[in-house]
């Protein structure tokens, strides 16, 4: 029960719904890229954007409420057709540029995620030891 309280209280939660949306758009840039060359295959993508604006409301409610009150798991992103870029001949819409550089910054917001979860789970760590190091 405390090890519960002690995780939800603080923006673990968050950075682990954010790492779980990284992995999601992780796999859907790869599904992309394996499909750059199907006849009349659309590039699918995560909204970035909506992502981060449910997870600003809902970490502005959970600041208003109590402990375990409010959780972030419910929040996933959609899965949407984006129709920018050139259509070709073949009716692809594909742009192996855009996805290369959406797969480099996507890969590096998860090594954030991980980085940041790994620091905070060290420190309650550290905490629950009583000892620094």
């Amino acid at each position: 029960m405390f090890i519960d309280r002690l995780i939800n209280e603080t923006g673990g939660p968050l950075v682990e719904r954010a790492l779980h949306f990284a992995a999601a758009r992780h796999s859907i840039i790869l599904e992309n890229i394996s499909n750059v060359s199907t006849p009349g295959y659309r590039q699918k993508d995560l909204s970035e954007a909506k992502f981060i604006a449910k997870l600003r409301e809902r970490a502005a409610e959970r600041a208003n409420a109590g402990p375990g009150e409010i959780s972030y798991d419910d929040i996933d992103a959609q899965i949407e057709n984006p129709q920018a870029g050139i259509l070709f001949h073949d009716q692809n819409n594909r742009s192996m540029e855009r996805l290369m550089s959406d797969l480099a910054k996507n890969g590096m917001r998860f090594t954030m995620a991980i980085e940041i979860l790994k620091k905070q789970y060290s420190q309650m760590e550290m905490a629950l030891r009583e000892r620094v190091s």
